[in-house]
């Protein structure tokens, strides 16, 4: 009888159930498995994927008539470090590589050309644009926001002790001296420049949990207010956009923003100096209102005179010692072109900056497919900002196109993830309904075949 009963088919699928139930693994989730473990190469790329994010909005910290600053010195080896990613080429990066070739024969066929430029090329629109965001690919956009926002603040904090004098300004900066004053630049080579790598920033505040914390770095972005340039217009947007769409309590950091300004006036007015701070920065104001309308009438002129050469940069452009060379013999200045595109437009040509100009598209809409809208905000504001700005050799003027490119692809691969791992519970699901049937029709189950 017990025999019998051993060999009862009911008990034998039973049996079988258990067995398959004690062998399958316990979850399906992606904590199931076993994290890979931190290597110390993995550690040092972390490390200076952190120091390059820091020192990027601070590029006064440099040598003194070099390209490569502070950050750079971190961000290539971050970026090498993590160059397995680069692997796979993915669409956004298309564009920027199609129009480097372009990009490195106008520099090497510019008669004025130099060594410099051309490397400038190659390290630029070669290797950071395209692939820098390997060093930033396995950073949280919290961390990223975090790291950002607090060397912003820390250079509008300079910015303000150089408006008001107590802070001596750097070697590497060019400060433009008005009446009574000069314009202050924090730890960017210049004001507007400070102005430009800000207007970004207030969109990576949503990223920072705490209310009084996003109330201080509110408070150090106001430090834009010393640069006293009217690029610090384009800075508007964001913050509004900020506040008034992404701000969760907007109550209480109005409450405590009001509260810190009673403070500072308190602190500030001791004797006379309060008197004296304003009266110095209505003076700027005035002769910067004063100048307003030959500073708007010099870019236009500039901006005409670029865009009549553009008609013989068709396939190539002058590159950059020739676009220099002809703004500042047909300009009547001796500065270049202020807006960012169309001193792109004459440096590398129509072909190549219409290629440039579609990767900058194409990671936005990328972004935005990818429901990345802050990002894709973020991007859109920076891509303003700069159009009123002249073409930089340096690094942090580019690296919201690296952040935006290494959230498409965090994005991206958590979306593989999480498809491979759904697709992997299906099959797994696949199996034990034919189990279960035999388990029901008992000594009338038919085996699996």
């Amino acid at each position: 009888m017990s025999f019998a009963s051993n060999h009862d088919p009911l008990t034998t699928a039973k049996n079988a159930a258990r067995t398959l139930a004690f062998r399958a693994p316990r979850s399906s989730t992606p904590h199931s498995f076993t994290p890979a473990p931190v290597t110390l190469t993995m550690q040092i790329q972390s490390f200076c994927a952190q120091a390059a994010l820091f020192f990027l909005p601070l590029p006064a910290i440099k040598y003194t008539e070099t390209s490569l600053t502070l950050a750079d010195l971190f961000l290539i080896p971050a970026i090498l470090l993590n160059f397995s990613h680069a692997l796979r080429l993915r669409a956004f990066q298309i564009p920027f590589l199609l129009a480097l070739p372009l990009n490195l024969v106008s520099h090497m066929l510019d008669p004025d050309g130099k060594l410099v430029p051309i490397l400038q090329v190659v390290y630029l629109w070669g290797f950071l644009i395209p692939f820098g965001w390997c060093a930033f690919v396995n950073l949280s956009s919290q961390r990223i926001a975090y790291l950002l926002l607090i060397a912003s603040g820390l250079s509008c904090l300079v910015a303000m002790g150089q408006f008001t004098g107590v802070v001596p300004t750097l070697p590497t900066q060019k400060i433009i001296d008005l009446k009574d004053s000069s314009r202050a630049a924090g730890l960017v080579l210049q004001c507007n420049s400070l102005t430009m790598a800000l207007t970004p920033c207030f969109l990576f505040l949503p990223a920072v949990r705490q209310a009084s914390l996003r109330i201080v770095l509110l408070l150090l972005l106001g430090g834009i207010a010393s640069t006293v340039s009217k690029s610090a217009i384009l800075a508007v947007p964001g913050l509004l956009f900020y506040f008034f769409w992404r701000e969760p309590e907007k109550g209480r950091v109005l409450r405590w923003l009001v509260a810190a300004s009673v403070l500072g006036l308190l602190v500030f007015n001791r004797g006379a100096s309060l008197a004296e701070l304003v009266d110095k920065l209505n003076a700027v104001v005035e002769f910067r209102l004063s100048n307003a309308d030959t500073s708007i009438d010099d870019r236009a002129h500039l901006a005409q005179v670029a865009f009549d050469h553009s008609s013989e940069c068709l396939l190539l452009g002058y590159g950059t010692e020739g676009t220099y060379t002809v703004m500042t013999s047909q300009g009547a200045m001796g500065q270049t072109v202020h807006v960012f595109y169309l001193g792109l437009l004459l440096i590398e040509g129509w072909t190549a900056v219409s290629l440039t100009i579609l990767g900058f598209l194409g990671l936005l809409a990328s972004l935005w497919s990818l429901r990345k809208y802050n990002d894709a905000i973020m991007l859109g504001t920076h891509l303003l900002a700069i159009s009123v700005t002249t073409v930089l050799y340096l690094s942090y003027q580019y690296y919201p196109f690296v952040i935006a490119a290494a959230a498409i692809v965090r994005a991206q691969s958590e979306r593989a993830a999480s498809s491979q791992a759904r697709k992997k519970t299906g099959e797994r699901g696949g199996v034990s309904p034919p189990v279960s049937r035999r388990i029901h029709r008992g000594a009338n189950a038919v085996p699996l075949a």
